[in-house]
């Protein structure tokens, strides 16, 4: 005789109650679910790609690299992260720019080396790790900026697009910049993005 174990009985889902042989009680929670998904996978993106961004930069704005160090972006660019001068309760960081194509990085960190080390870094990292195409052009050269801090600018191509690296070293804080962008697009940003590396400058911190 064949003996069913009680915790082991399943009661059968009354007719009434099933659709296509699933418990049609269920269905609505199970719906619920595949709702939000599609709400959060589809619907979501699709709103913010719809939704047009801007963050323009206006005349004599600055964007704060740390508590003492700050630049000038180019009027008419947009800020892709950044904190402006000002207006953002004393917080400082990393900043991005772009505009009509060609992208603009400033990153500051501790650095006890010279300007030449910071750029030694960078292309070494940038040549083994991020872009294999990439190969050095030209020899460095010096860059001064407004305030008189000299550093040095390397430029660069690769099958990504053309730009440089420019590395500054002030009071023990290492500033490293990157612009690149389409070889034509770069051209024509040349005296932009040599303004905007001789607009970094110490700034007084108190008054932020």
């Amino acid at each position: 005789m064949t003996q069913t174990h009680p915790g082991l009985h399943r009661q059968r889902v009354p007719a009434e109650h099933r659709v296509l042989g699933l418990d049609r009680r269920t269905l609505p929670p199970a719906l619920f679910v595949i709702a939000v998904f599609l709400v959060l996978t589809v619907a979501v993106p699709r709103v913010d790609a719809a939704i047009g961004w801007s963050d323009t930069v206006r005349a004599g704005q600055q964007l704060a690299l740390t508590d003492t160090i700050a630049f000038t972006p180019r009027t008419g660019w947009e800020v892709e992260t950044g904190f402006r001068v000002g207006e953002a309760d004393g917080r400082s960081g990393d900043a991005t720019v772009s505009g009509d194509g060609v992208t603009f990085q400033v990153t500051a960190d501790s650095f006890d080396g010279t300007p030449d080390d910071l750029v030694d870094q960078v292309e070494k990292v940038t040549s083994r790790t991020t872009d294999p195409s990439f190969r050095v052009d030209g020899d460095r050269t010096t860059l001064t900026t407004a305030a008189g801090q000299t550093g040095v600018v390397q430029a660069y191509s690769s099958l990504r697009g053309d730009g440089l690296v420019a590395a500054f070293v002030v009071d023990g804080t290492g500033l490293k910049i990157t612009a690149y962008g389409p070889p034509t697009q770069m051209t024509a940003a040349a005296t932009d993005i040599k303004d905007m590396i001789s607009s970094i400058q110490t700034v007084d911190g108190s008054n932020r």
